[in-house]
C-alpha cells in the first residue's frame, strides 16, 4: 500500500516550509507529499524547489492558477495525481 500526503497551501510560504519540515521528522515518511496549491506566487514555488533540493520526500507541486478560492478544485487535482 501506498501512502500519500495532500498539504494544500495558497501565498502562505513560511508556515508551508514548517509543514514540510515536520513531515520530513516523522518516523514514518509518505511515499508522496502531494503540494495541492490554490495559485499561489512564486514564493511558494521558490520555497518548495528549495526543500525539494535537500529532502528525501518525494514532492510534487500542483498548483492551479489563482481564479479566486477554489481549494477544494485544487485538492481534487492533487488526488488525482
Amino acid at each position: 500500500m501506498k501512502l500519500s500526503l495532500i498539504i494544500t497551501t495558497y501565498n502562505w510560504p513560511d508556515p508551508l516550509e514548517l509543514v514540510l519540515k515536520s513531515v520530513e521528522n516523522q518516523t514514518l515518511h509518505p511515499d508522496f507529499v502531494v503540494i495541492a496549491d490554490d495559485g499561489s506566487s512564486i514564493e511558494t514555488k521558490k520555497v518548495i524547489e528549495a526543500f525539494t533540493k535537500t529532502s528525501e520526500l518525494n514532492i510534487i507541486h500542483s498548483w492551479q492558477e489563482d481564479k479566486g478560492f477554489r481549494a477544494a478544485k485544487s485538492r481534487n487535482k492533487a488526488i488525482s495525481l
